[in-house]
């Protein structure tokens, strides 16, 4: 049995790393108390730190971009809002600050790829957003009086009939800095905050910016997979424990390749003999 065996990483669109400039990156939250008779809005403005992660396909002359990840947050420590309902607070008052905030976009989350016009322009759709922290609340209202603590990661701090986090577009424009590439992200999220803890409040979160970002090639580490022979004509294959498949075919292009699914934590697989294919080829890559 002849066999060819390499290690190859996911065929993808090129991944680049983009990092938010501080100086030019801004954000803006708007959080509106709604009590049924009267409401109220407050908000906050800050600079924004974070990183995006985006596919350019292809690389060079890029025709399609998607943005598959975004972890933005504000450059403050802390985000105070501050209420008074009806004349001189006689409907009462109430405070709110928001710390670890964070505006993040995951890729199971993202929407398709779009296309660049030739200024590079883009409008990814259908992305949905989650954010995260800890908002500190402190309501004394004619129709609530608590305070406490909510973490917005924390599904549990939710009512189970609250609503989906609106999709949203993601306009943008890719250019060129020599072989570097900028990005500038414009986006506007409203979400509806539904919890126990705000019971006869309505809780609306909108918060909208802009993210100046600075490129370079994401490297991601390819796995390595060892070779070994074993009695009998056949081989071992073994690799360091990821999330991978194995592809085997009879043609190195892999145009119809065979998929060998892998246990969680799997680091080996046994290659045996075949009369009726004596040439095979493997290949190892992440799913």
């Amino acid at each position: 049995m002849c066999v060819w065996c390499w290690a190859l990483g996911q065929a993808q669109a090129g991944p680049w790393l983009f990092t938010a400039d501080e100086k030019k990156s801004k954000f803006d939250i708007e959080v509106t108390l709604d009590l049924g008779l009267v409401k109220e809005s407050d908000d906050d403005s800050t600079r924004l730190k974070g990183t995006i992660i985006a596919e350019l396909e292809p690389d060079e002359d890029s025709e399609t971009i998607r943005i598959t990840h975004v972890d933005a947050q504000p450059t403050k420590s802390k985000l105070q809002l501050k209420y008074s309902f009806g004349p001189f607070g006689i409907l009462g008052k109430a405070n709110f600050t928001m710390t670890d905030f964070r505006f993040m976009l995951e890729p199971e989350d993202a929407g398709e790829a779009a296309e660049l016009d030739e200024d590079g322009n883009f409008n990814q759709i259908e992305n949905v957003p989650s954010m995260t922290g800890m908002v500190k609340y402190d309501l004394d209202t004619v129709t609530v009086k608590r305070k406490g603590e909510m973490d917005l990661s924390d599904p549990k701090e939710m009512q189970e009939d609250a609503p989906d986090p609106e999709p949203f577009d993601v306009e943008g424009q890719l250019t060129w800095d020599g072989d570097v590439p900028l990005l500038t992200l414009d986006f506007d999220i409203e979400q509806e905050l539904k919890s126990d803890e705000f019971k006869g409040i309505t809780v609306e979160v909108s918060a909208e910016g802009t993210i100046v970002a600075r490129g370079e090639r994401l490297v991601i580490e390819q796995p390595v997979l060892t070779i070994a022979p074993i009695d009998g004509g056949g081989l071992r294959l073994s690799w360091e424990p990821g999330d991978y498949v194995i592809e085997a075919a009879t043609e190195v292009t892999f145009a119809e390749p065979e998929i060998i699914e892998l246990d969680q934590g799997q680091a080996e697989y046994v290659a045996k003999p075949s009369g009726d294919q004596p040439q095979r080829f493997y290949r190892l890559r992440s799913r």
